[in-house]
């Protein structure tokens, strides 16, 4: 019979008894608080990891980090883009490097590295020359600043009106170009700065020149589409060529026709690029209102209908079911509605609206 376990406990070979070591409290805590420092060391790594590497700063001067952007620096120290962009010499607010350092603007190291050099501009001279497909909304963009910002810096009063050549401020550090040291765009014999008050007929009658052609050189949609610093021209026309050099590069382009004034302007953007009077439909036949675009485009076409037969009609652009707009050689009676609905215009000035615009182009008819 073996003895009972619970009351006999065994002996090991060495005659000991074998006994548990139950460690103390003290003992507990010492390996918890070494638990502790283990983890709280690992999560601080593996947050670093996970982040990346701190932006530096010192002295008032920012170390750019991976993930950095100008924008997001401006806004941590409270200045603005233009400032920041400006006061390190940044033309393009969206290049910039891991590793560059940035002067803070109205910091002790900015101020100290205005004084070093008061004559230093930021981006170049301070100065940007137009470029041909240039917008001026863009050059501000690109320049870290509104477009407000760039044509009260220029004194400009109209967005629209920049020319191949002419200097730009960038920058309020460097002294405005006064207008004639500037060489502009030769598109008239005469130019004309619309004063406070003026109206068209006015200069017109000052200049011994029509209304209607004074709208015509400058592309006006009406004779009240006049403001304060305008230039307008006063004698020769601007060709289509010079109207695209000022007209937005991606401006969205579509025809309006208005009824009532018997007008055709094509818009490219903001900027009219062809104004003239065309012929509509008559009462009897008059012309569809509303917004079409066009959808099939003929150089050439001979058109038939009661009472007519027209061979070698020029420069026909379909937009609404059988009305076009479209060059019309027998008659010169502008600005009368002459037509069985379509928009008949001088076959010239049809060469250009056919050759700029689309397909798709919208036209909108109106009264």
């Amino acid at each position: 019979m073996f003895p009972n376990s619970s009351t006999n406990p065994q002996t090991p070979p060495n005659g000991r008894s074998q006994l548990s070591f139950v460690p103390s409290s003290a003992t507990q805590r010492s390996h918890s608080s070494v638990l502790l420092r283990f983890v709280l060391t690992l999560s601080l790594l593996l947050t670093f990891l996970v982040a990346g590497p701190v932006a530096q700063a010192e002295e008032d001067v920012h170390v750019v980090s991976s993930g950095d952007s100008l924008a997001a620096i401006a806004k941590a120290y409270s200045v603005s883009v233009t400032e920041l962009a400006q006061d390190n010499g940044i033309a393009n607010p969206n290049i910039i490097h891991v590793g560059q350092r940035l002067v803070i603007p109205g910091s002790a190291a900015a101020t100290e590295r205005a004084a070093a050099d008061p004559n230093a501009l930021p981006a170049g001279s301070g100065y940007y020359t137009v470029q041909r497909g240039d917008a001026l909304a863009q050059i501000a963009k690109d320049h870290g600043m509104g477009l407000k910002d760039i044509l009260r810096l220029n004194g400009l009063t109209n967005a629209n009106l920049i020319w191949v050549g002419q200097q730009l401020r960038v920058s309020a550090r460097v002294d405005a170009i006064q207008p004639e040291e500037q060489d502009k765009p030769v598109v008239a014999s005469t130019i004309y700065v619309v004063q406070a008050e003026d109206t068209l007929e006015e200069i017109a009658l000052d200049h011994n020149i029509t209304v209607q052609d004074l709208m015509l050189a400058n592309g006006l949609p009406n004779a009240s589409f006049v403001w304060s610093g305008q230039k307008l021209r006063l004698t020769t026309p601007p060709t289509t060529e010079d109207l695209m050099q000022v007209a937005p590069v991606n401006g969205a382009r579509w025809i309006e026709i208005n009824l009532s004034n018997q007008t055709l302007t094509a818009w490219q953007g903001d900027v009219a690029v062809l104004h003239t009077s065309v012929s509509t439909g008559t009462y009897r036949t008059p012309t569809v209102t509303g917004r079409y675009a066009v959808n099939t485009k003929y150089s050439s076409q001979r058109m038939t209908g009661p009472g007519y037969d027209l061979p070698g009609v020029p420069w026909v652009m379909y937009f609404y079911s059988g009305y076009a707009i479209h060059g019309a050689y027998w008659h010169t009676n502008w600005g009368t509605p002459m037509s069985h609905g379509c928009v008949n215009m001088r076959p010239d000035e049809a060469q250009m609206l056919y050759n700029w615009a689309d397909y798709g182009t919208e036209v909108y008819v109106h009264y």
